[in-house]
């Protein structure tokens, strides 16, 4: 009897893909952040309105790196989490195997 692939409960591949997709992003987001602090350094902040639009300014761009920050941390936990459930699943499956294994030989004996 073979136990086949159902018992592969979980799909790494796209575990792998997800933690490339949120690494992809999150290096966006940091490149974003800092052409857009790029531009608004190059800018003459004269007039007191313009002052307060550069600390706003200011504050979303360190929202805006944390956010890039979080999803690097959510792209490593993804990964931490695949290479934890890959290999439980490879475990549990070898467990699955052999217990199937030594069904097989019980059953058989006369």
């Amino acid at each position: 009897m073979h136990l086949g692939e159902p018992f592969q409960l979980l799909d790494l591949d796209r575990l792998d893909q997800l933690s490339r997709e949120l690494a992809g992003r999150a290096d966006e987001l940091a490149g974003l952040r800092d052409a857009l602090r790029s531009s608004a350094a190059g800018l003459r902040w004269h007039s007191g309105a313009a002052r307060a639009f550069q600390g706003v300014l200011h504050e979303l761009l360190g929202q805006l790196g944390q956010c890039g920050s979080r999803l690097a941390e959510l792209a490593a936990a993804v990964r931490a989490h695949r290479r934890q459930a890959g290999g439980r699943a490879a475990s549990g499956a070898r467990l699955a195997h052999s217990g199937l294994e030594l069904l097989e030989r019980t059953v058989r004996l006369p």
